[in-house]
């Protein structure tokens, strides 16, 4: 913004040299612009931005400083900062704060009138935003990567950062790609957690495969409600808009589960603008987390392929499809919710992989552990509970896994009224040593826990009881005891 305007002269005479016109003028210079505040809760925090003023004219600097907009009273100058007085080359700093009362972004300016010559008034835009508190509050950063030059057949890394500057934990929805298929995510980050404060880097590998330029982009959803979504976008070789394979899936979305159940996900629509041959790849790219860690789909590489679904929750299959020039199509990701039928599931996985744990439910607080009919266990699957001639109030073990990882579930369609205690059992640890067993369990076809717990050989947890018609889950702080010789149904 420095500029001069020249002072005009009277000349007498007609003879002798030239004479210097000099620029004498005020040069009003702010720092930062633009002036943004971030998030701030409202009502209950404060922002502050340090703000710097400088003259860098050859005359002194004069004016007045103020705020203007429908919410310039949500910021406060200096009480003593109303106007300005700056010798040349001199300058000052003060601190603007913002206290926002409402949520949202806000309208509000700056404003300088001085004797700028160039510029006289001056008005920056200030930015900033109301929350609420303990929200989370995405950063990315950076938005746009450009690999350069990169010969076909190499490969070039970077990175960018993800990082939750809120005060409540950051969750990550399903990441997406567009664009050319040679950019890749070195490693799926959907359904992350990034506690406040934390930073997450994610790698992105470009491997172009013709000579032309390159353009990607990547998605990022999350639970910030003032910014659902990020978009990264990628660049190789100059950018370029060709024409790339498009993999698609038929996919169902929600899928009821009165058990595990098979779904079969269709890529056969998947396609190439030049009518090449295609090869398909599929990937469970995120399970729940009581899902069998080593189950993939079958087939992995046909156009047509099956999806086991073990365990309640979200489940990410990706298909990527290939043209017969190796040219990847970028992946393209079919979302299932897995909701449970039954009013009342049960789930139980462990992280041992040659272990054999074993969950129980039982029929109320005074049925003890391996009684028969009162303890659903894998020697007691289906026992006749509530009502007699009904079927919809008695208990199911659907999955027993004996070999490591799990799941194993238990179902009641409609449970009767009462108190339902849940228990583990580390049947063998096999060469595991000590697992760490996980809990979640789904009434109405929500979660409504999960907990952990670290178990030896013979320990019993006892987890908790799920308490009906509420379907609410309490529970039981007490320490892993010793299953002693009860190890089976009499």
């Amino acid at each position: 913004m420095r500029s001069s305007f020249p002072l005009a002269l009277a000349l007498v005479g007609c003879s002798g040299p030239e004479t210097n016109l000099q620029n004498l003028t005020a040069e009003l210079a702010v720092l930062p612009d633009p002036i943004d505040f971030g998030e701030v809760v409202v009502n209950e925090a404060t922002g502050t931005v340090q703000v710097f003023v400088d003259n860098g004219g050859r005359i002194d600097l004069t004016g007045t400083v103020s705020l203007d907009g429908p919410d310039a009273a949500r910021f406060t100058l200096p009480p003593e900062l109303g106007t300005v007085s700056l010798e040349p080359d001199t300058g000052f700093d003060f601190a603007l704060t913002f206290a926002p009362t409402a949520l949202g972004p806000v309208d509000a300016a700056l404003v300088f009138d001085t004797n700028d010559g160039d510029e006289p008034r001056l008005s920056l835009p200030l930015g900033g935003v109301g929350r609420v508190a303990f929200a989370p509050d995405i950063d990315v950063t950076p938005t746009s990567l450009d690999f350069g030059a990169v010969s076909p057949g190499s490969q070039r890394l970077q990175f960018f950062d993800v990082k939750n500057l809120g005060d409540a934990d950051l969750v990550l929805g399903t990441l997406t790609q567009g664009g050319a298929g040679v950019f890749s995510l070195d490693r799926d980050s959907s359904g992350s957690i990034l506690t406040p404060g934390e930073v997450r880097s994610m790698v992105i590998a470009y491997t172009p495969l013709l000579g032309s330029g390159d353009s990607g982009r990547l998605t990022i959803p999350s639970n910030d409600l003032d910014e659902p979504e990020v978009v990264v976008t990628f660049e190789g070789n100059g950018g370029g808009n060709a024409d790339y394979p498009t993999a698609r899936v038929d996919c169902p979305g929600t899928v009821e589960l009165p058990g595990p159940t098979t779904v079969t996900l269709d890529g056969s629509a998947s396609d190439d603008p030049n009518g090449l041959a295609l090869t398909y790849q599929w990937t469970t790219v995120r399970r729940p987390a009581a899902a069998d860690p080593n189950r993939t789909p079958d087939p992995l590489d046909e156009a047509v392929t099956n999806v086991l679904l073990d365990a309640a929750g979200l489940w990410e299959v990706q298909l990527q499809v290939v043209n017969e020039l190796g040219v990847p199509s970028t992946p393209t990701k079919c979302v299932i919710d897995a909701v449970p039928v039954d009013e009342l599931h049960v789930e139980l996985s462990w992280s041992g992989a040659t272990s054999d744990l074993d969950l129980h439910l039982a029929e109320n607080e005074s049925a003890t552990f391996f009684s028969v009919p009162g303890d659903v266990s894998w020697c007691n699957r289906s026992p006749n509970w509530g009502s007699p001639g009904s079927t919809d109030d008695d208990p199911s073990l659907d999955l027993d896994d004996d070999d490591g990882f799990g799941p194993e579930n238990i179902n009641i369609l409609r449970p009767a009224d009462g108190t339902y205690p849940v228990r583990v059992h580390l049947f063998d640890d096999a060469d595991d040593g000590s697992v760490t067993a996980t809990v979640s369990v789904f009434t109405f076809g929500t979660l409504v826990h999960t907990s952990t717990k670290v178990l030896s050989r013979n320990q019993v947890w006892e987890v908790g009881q799920v308490n009906w018609p509420a379907g609410s889950f309490g529970v039981t702080n007490e320490r892993p005891q010793d299953a002693g010789g009860t190890r089976g149904c009499p």
